[in-house]
């Protein structure tokens, strides 16, 4: 299927460099937290706060900070801002704060990307426009990649748009998640979906589990644990690749 419903871009941007670790973050996060969902329970903002963790064969594992992000409704659609805040090595690294922002649309249950930025706070990386009559997809450096045929969200909004499906009908067509730092598109397919309680420090939570598969690279990852008591939230969400996992698990909801 293809969607072709032109979005209107609407959020200036505001936020600054990204780490393939916050983009990673903000993409689990944001996708599920409006539209169809918050809308059938009239949420109109949440606030969430995460923990992520890191491990691998060569670093060995650490905490790489708290990650807080802020979800509100427009008058067509949905502005999301987050925040990564570093500690330890990862605020070394990255330094201590690093910001994305996105703005959607949701049309018949779809999630439409319309803009999406990210950065350290104070500097400008990079940011992405959506041409939905074109169906392209537009870089602040001038470059563009045509929109494939599928299911096509952004690194902000992809959990959004496995929540609103309910985590049902990714294994109908690709999955197709636009990285505006490294300015390319990955496709994934649906592996696995399930039923699974999950402890966190909200309480003893049921789930839908959701894996998506790497096109090309099976050994990599994406797992979202959807929650249909929270408008299905992702209270936990992981990446995994071959000698690392990135997790966020859920500390706090707000809303």
């Amino acid at each position: 299927m293809l969607f072709s419903r032109p979005a209107k871009a609407v959020l200036q941007a505001n936020s600054r460099y990204s780490t393939n670790a916050l983009q990673w973050c903000v993409a689990f996060l944001f996708m599920l937290l409006s539209g169809s969902a918050l809308a059938q329970q009239g949420i109109s903002s949440v606030s969430i706060a995460y923990t992520v963790s890191f491990e691998s064969e060569k670093y060995g594992n650490a905490t790489l900070g708290k990650f807080q992000t802020e979800i509100n409704r427009t008058s067509d659609g949905y502005t999301v801002l987050s925040a990564l805040k570093g500690q330890g090595l990862a605020a070394i690294l990255m330094g201590s704060n690093y910001q994305e922002s996105c703005n959607f649309s949701v049309d018949e249950g779809r999630a439409f990307s319309n803009i999406y930025s990210g950065g350290r706070q104070d500097l400008e990386d990079y940011e992405v426009i959506f041409d939905w009559d074109e169906r392209k997809i537009n870089f602040s450096d001038g470059e563009s990649l045509d929109m494939p045929q599928g299911y096509v969200v952004d690194n902000c909004n992809m959990p959004f748009a496995a929540a609103i499906l309910k985590g049902e009908g990714l294994a109908e067509q690709p999955l197709y998640i636009v990285d505006g730092k490294k300015k390319r598109i990955r496709g994934y397919t649906l592996k696995s979906r399930d039923m699974e309680t999950i402890s966190t420090k909200i309480g003893e939570i049921g789930t839908v589990k959701i894996v998506l598969e790497r096109e090309l690279h099976p050994e990599r990852t994406i797992t979202l644990w959807l929650s249909p008591d929270n408008a299905y939230m992702p209270l936990k969400m992981e990446e995994r690749r071959r000698k690392r996992t990135t997790t966020m698990m859920v500390d706090q909801i707000n809303s």
